[in-house]
């Protein structure tokens, strides 16, 4: 089943008020009026006893049912009525909920959430839960609404204060929220829903190692630079090979000593008018298939992680970033120019309507006289590289991620972990191995592999993060 189509019947499975509990209920109802109507035909002390125990049974089943139904349902009604009935002003129907967040520094994803409920109250030793619904019908887990709140010592509503966990890197913009009115009995739960416009976005994570400086070193490969943690400060973006006609005096006689190759600094880095990179990031997808797939959404954090990485490099050597995506990006917060551009990158997603080489053609106008660096991924096919050709700007640095080095670091368990060990597979392996992914595995890989041999066949310098 695919997992948007999973997700609406997860979203319309809200509607259903009735619970596990009360066909449990009913099931004992049915069989005590069973055994009480089989046994009032028989006569003798044992079927009397039978009588007033089936009797005693449904007695109960009846005030269960009566208590949990008395208790939920008139809070539930009075909210409906209060806010869809009796309201006449549009800011009185709309003003239930009130959703904020703050995002935690506990873990990547996890953010407290505040949700504030007004004019509810909670239903006689029972509960009252609240679920958010995104876009894309993703939804969160319930969250208890378990503290009141006062106004003029007036208990005005009810609200919820917890961590909530959002696994992907991206802009979680809310579109409704589910109140559930639960009986102590968890017999009943009933809806309200109420529609929503807030959100929260989750920032790339920045992991602990990321605070070291990070650095640009020469690989094994003379070609290939690599994005590096734990290593002494260098530079980034400002040499690269030597080439008959380059000015001698800007050899770098360290990086010869060190890799016996002769490196140039770029001339316009190394003078005070160059303020900024433009850093441009392709978010450009041509593998199949085209509709969207889980190993597709956990290689977009990935990437969205190492584009950070990257703007955070250049920053840490007092550049300045301008911002350069293949889509727009609606600013919903107010945030300062470098949680801004973090917003940008969490908020955007592969896309199949802009390739790279049109991207870069589109942009031309805004890279002249600059220094510009191209983020991209190996899920952008190689012919959009090489249909760059002569209209590729002189100024323009590759900066390639590889999802296949992804994929080799998640291995199959063993198999003694796949036998006694039901979850045995890591969620990046789990979505490797279904069946929708795997021409998208075969085609990173193999797609990966060209465009290095092309860097390779042509010299070509690339930032490989």
């Amino acid at each position: 089943m695919p997992e948007m189509r999973k997700q609406k019947l997860q979203y319309y499975a809200n509607f259903i008020f009735l619970r596990r509990n009360f066909f449990l209920l009913l099931i004992l109802s049915y069989l005590s009026y069973h055994w009480y109507t089989e046994f009032s035909s028989l006569g003798g002390d044992s079927a009397r006893v039978q009588i007033v125990l089936s009797g005693i049974a449904l007695f109960f089943c009846s005030a269960v049912f009566l208590f949990s139904l008395l208790t939920s349902l008139p809070p539930y009604l009075s909210l409906l009525f209060k806010k869809r009935v009796l309201a006449t002003e549009t800011a009185d129907r709309n003003d239930v909920v009130k959703i904020s967040f703050k995002e935690a520094n506990a873990a990547p994803g996890l953010v407290d959430a505040d949700i504030r409920i007004y004019g509810i109250r909670k239903p006689l030793f029972g509960f009252a839960r609240v679920k958010l619904i995104f876009d894309s019908f993703a939804a969160s887990e319930e969250l208890l609404l378990d503290r009141s709140i006062y106004e003029n010592r007036k208990k005005i509503g009810m609200l919820s204060q917890k961590p909530l966990w959002l696994p992907n890197v991206k802009d979680y913009r809310v579109k409704y929220s589910f109140v559930h009115f639960e009986d102590f009995f968890h017999l009943f739960s009933w809806p309200f829903r109420e529609a929503e416009y807030g959100g929260v976005f989750t920032e790339p994570p920045r992991r602990d190692e990321a605070e070291v400086p990070i650095i640009t070193t020469k690989s094994e490969d003379p070609v290939l630079k690599i994005v590096q943690h734990k290593v002494a400060k260098g530079e980034l973006l400002d040499y690269k090979k030597y080439a008959p006609g380059d000015d001698i005096r800007r050899i770098i006689w360290k990086n010869y000593a060190r890799a016996r190759e002769l490196t140039v600094r770029t001339h316009d880095r190394t003078f005070p008018y160059v303020s900024h990179i433009n850093v441009l990031v392709s978010f450009y997808d041509g593998s199949p298939p085209n509709r969207p797939l889980a190993l597709k959404a956990f290689l977009l954090d990935i990437y969205k992680e190492k584009v950070r990485q990257v703007i955070d490099s250049i920053l840490e050597q007092g550049f300045t970033v301008k911002l350069i995506i293949d889509q727009s990006i609606s600013m919903h917060y107010e945030l300062d120019a470098y949680q801004a551009m973090l917003y940008r990158v969490s908020a955007a997603g592969w896309q199949k309507q802009l390739p790279l080489d049109v991207y870069i053609r589109d942009n031309f106008h805004r890279l002249k006289g600059g220094s510009n660096l191209l983020v991209f991924s190996s899920l952008c096919p190689l012919a959009q590289l090489e249909n760059l050709g002569n209209g590729r700007p002189q100024d323009l640095n590759l900066c390639f991620y590889d999802a296949a080095e992804t994929f080799q670091k998640s291995q199959p368990p063993s198999l003694v972990r796949r036998v006694f060990f039901v979850n045995a597979l890591d969620a990046l392996a789990h979505a490797k191995r279904q069946r929708q992914a795997k021409n998208t595995v075969r085609f990173i890989t193999h797609n990966g592999e060209e465009i290095k041999t092309s860097f390779s066949s042509s010299n070509e310098s690339v930032i490989a993060i």
